[in-house]
């Protein structure tokens, strides 16, 4: 009888089944950065799309080259299994992918290299969070309505010397937000011999809009911190006014007026700064409202008819009383303003206007942009690529400008 034949699996079976496996997982890892690189080309005031491609790319910029470099060793064994249609449509895929998420990443690091900043792309590759050991002190600076308006205090390290000072004004679009959500920032300014100070300001309700009511809480924050700066180890008059998007807002428009003794308070004497340093700040509501794009829950029309209490075209006196705009003069303090380039929510474009038209009026404005990020880019994680940037920027200016701690960079 003929012996019996061993079944023996075809070696182009097993061939193939690799050769799929392989090629449409890297397809696969490929199309994530993808989609992000095309995205971050597009206009973010104008398509989902571009907010979404725009919003990662500080934050997971070396994690998306990773993902993209896999999928580019993937692509290159499937093409070596079998070098077929599918192999390289993966190849294409995943070098494009490559080419446009290193390009991004680099940008960011570039920009902020040239912008006198320090970033390290490895050390954001395990990502901490924004909340760190919290204030060392909360006190309450004034009560309106019943209701504290709180300061949260970062005590700067043991020195001999008074410390500089900053007073942050939180972001939140007028409507959220509070004093210590940037808490790992704060603390690593205080750690670094700052004495930090965050302040409450009322956000608006449903109904009961804060237009003028929010900018004396933060001037009544000042005077409070005015009094108190020598007890908590700072010098008030080495100052600088830092502030995120609607906090950007009123630290630009505090400063300015405090600068030309336009800010009166019964909560004291108001400091004057000697320099401010904002982010993504809503210099232009107008601007907001009919150009930023409508991200859900935090839509630019409902933040700012809620702030002012109705359609800006309708109050127009409001939207001056609040409008940046309405505060430039030559004899405004040093600004600091790093401009998300491609921010869907404050345009771009409206801060990059106000930063030449405050340049023309006589103020000392240095304007960063931020290449393929978008509002609050260096918000997510203290170790981002977008935070390393803000840090870094912000410490060389107040450096530039003798309002940093020796030893601070």
């Amino acid at each position: 009888m003929p012996a019996a034949k061993r079944s023996v699996s075809p070696p182009r079976a097993v061939h193939g089944a690799r050769y799929g496996t392989a090629g449409v997982t890297a397809i696969l890892l490929a199309a994530i950065p993808l989609v992000l690189v095309v995205g971050a080309l597009r206009d973010p005031t104008k398509s989902l799309h571009g907010m979404l491609g725009s919003a990662l790319w500080t934050t997971l910029g070396p994690h998306l080259v990773l993902l993209s470099l896999l999928a580019l060793g993937l692509s290159i064994y499937t093409v070596r299994l079998t070098p077929g249609r599918l192999a390289v449509t993966a190849l294409v895929l995943a070098g494009c992918a490559s080419i446009g998420s290193v390009f991004i990443t680099e940008r960011i690091v570039t920009a902020t290299r040239a912008a006198g900043g320090t970033i390290h792309p490895l050390s954001s590759l395990f990502l901490r969070s924004m909340t760190a050991s919290g204030p060392d002190e909360t006190v309450t600076f004034a009560t309106v309505d019943g209701r504290p308006l709180q300061a949260a205090i970062y005590r700067p390290r043991l020195s001999d010397n008074l410390a500089p000072v900053l007073l942050y004004v939180h972001g939140g679009g007028f409507m959220t937000g509070s004093a210590t959500e940037t808490d790992a920032d704060l603390r690593w300014f205080a750690d670094r011999g700052w004495l930090v100070a965050s302040v409450d300001y009322r956000l608006f309700p449903e109904g009961a809009p804060t237009w003028d009511l929010a900018p004396a809480d933060v001037a009544c924050g000042a005077a409070w911190l005015t009094s108190n700066a020598v007890r908590l180890g700072g010098d008030i008059d080495r100052l600088a006014f830092l502030g995120d998007s609607a906090g950007g807002n009123l630290a630009i428009n505090f400063a300015y007026a405090a600068a030309r003794g336009e800010v009166e308070t019964d909560c004291g004497e108001v400091p004057s700064a000697s320099a401010v340093v904002v982010q993504y700040p809503a210099v232009d509501p107008l601007a907001i409202y009919e150009h930023g794009f409508p991200v859900r829950g935090f839509e630019p029309h409902m933040l700012v008819t809620g702030y002012i209490g109705g359609s800006p075209h309708a109050l127009p006196e409001r939207v001056h009383a609040v409008s940046s705009y309405t505060y430039i003069h030559d004899r405004a303090p040093p600004s600091l303003i790093l401009a998300p380039a491609k921010d869907g929510l404050v345009p771009a474009w409206s801060v990059i206007r106000f930063a030449e038209h405050a340049r023309q009026a006589g103020v000392d404005v240095e304007l960063v942009r931020i290449p393929f990020a978008n509002h609050v880019y260096n918000q997510v994680a203290a170790n981002s690529l977008g935070n390393q940037a803000r840090r870094s920027i912000t410490v060389r200016y107040l450096t530039e400008r003798g309002l940093a701690p020796a030893g601070s960079r």
